[in-house]
């Protein structure tokens, strides 16, 4: 039987590659992928998701999602994504195929979960804002929802400060809303997907492989991870996907995680607390086998003729 899932994504370079990743896998259903405001405004995220779904020749159904945070005026991330969020690659915007579902993300995720009757997943790779929005309006939604995997967070620290990873910092009191809904939660932090990266030599062997992979170089060219730097790549988003499909390559801890606020006269910031000795209500991916993640990423790639 196959795994559901709900997407909800803000593409994003390694939101892509997470995509491409789960379009090839067997054993999960995409029911819905939802955009959400993050890595560039809703406008653009939206647009990349549909284009995807051309590119990939898929006809899953997309929703757009909050334009902006809860609370908070929307900060976006060109420097690491590029201007229109996928790096330097450029398409065609008026030659786009897929049409977007009517309706409010919030509201279509809630109808999408319970048609699947508590058997579906939800995977977070962009904020929380959709998801955080559905719950606060429909309280009983959390009890269609299988678990919520999300990327983001982290237990680095720089200059002895709490270090603001992009999709808890762009809208922390979303990430609050979720975990304290009392859903079951998978944690995947920054850290593993510094582990998980494509260094110079794969991203070589990306653009070698076929035209897909040649896109996927432009968007490589233009996509900067402070932590990787120069040494490649980072595909954070994908580690989500890859801890449905392979948890058996995925080490995996109980904690207890929450939104916590870092506050000066400058700086107002939310991030993700991780203790170890609490008792815990959340699964913390901690490492993974690099060598079969970036074998199951390359065979994924090579079915796109």
């Amino acid at each position: 039987m196959k795994q559901k899932i709900i997407i909800d994504t803000d593409p994003g370079v390694d939101d892509a590659i997470a995509i491409m990743y789960a379009l090839t896998c067997d054993q999960l259903e995409i029911s819905l992928i939802s955009s959400a405001g993050g890595n560039s405004p809703i406008e653009n995220i939206t647009q990349n998701a549909l284009h995807l779904m051309d590119l990939f020749n898929k006809d899953i159904p997309v929703v757009q999602g909050s334009a902006k945070p809860l609370k908070r005026e929307p900060i976006y991330a060109p420097a690491a994504q590029g201007k229109m969020g996928l790096g330097d690659y450029t398409y065609d915007r008026t030659q786009i195929k897929h049409k977007l579902v009517d309706g409010e993300a919030c509201d279509v995720i809630y109808k999408k979960l319970k048609e699947n009757n508590g058997n579906t997943s939800i995977v977070s790779i962009g904020p929380m804002t959709n998801i955080a929005k559905m719950l606060l309006k429909y309280p009983d939604s959390k009890n269609f929802i299988k678990e919520v995997i999300f990327e983001s967070g982290t237990k680095e620290k720089i200059c002895d400060k709490p270090y603001k990873s992009f999709n808890t910092g762009y809208d922390p009191e979303a990430s609050e809303v979720v975990f304290k809904s009392g859903v079951p939660l998978v944690m995947i932090p920054m850290e593993l997907g510094h582990f998980a990266y494509l260094d110079k030599q794969d991203i070589k062997r990306f653009k070698e492989c076929n035209e897909t992979g040649k896109i996927f170089g432009k968007m490589f060219k233009g996509y900067h991870d402070y932590h990787v730097g120069n040494l490649g790549a980072a595909v954070h988003d994908a580690c989500a996907i890859y801890y449905l499909t392979h948890p058996e390559f995925v080490k995996q801890e109980k904690a207890f995680i929450e939104v916590k606020y870092y506050k000066t006269e400058t700086e107002n910031y939310g991030y993700i607390d991780i203790d170890f000795n609490k008792t815990p209500n959340a699964t913390v991916c901690m490492d993974l086998d690099i060598n079969m993640f970036k074998y199951d990423i390359f065979k994924a790639l090579q079915t796109y003729k």
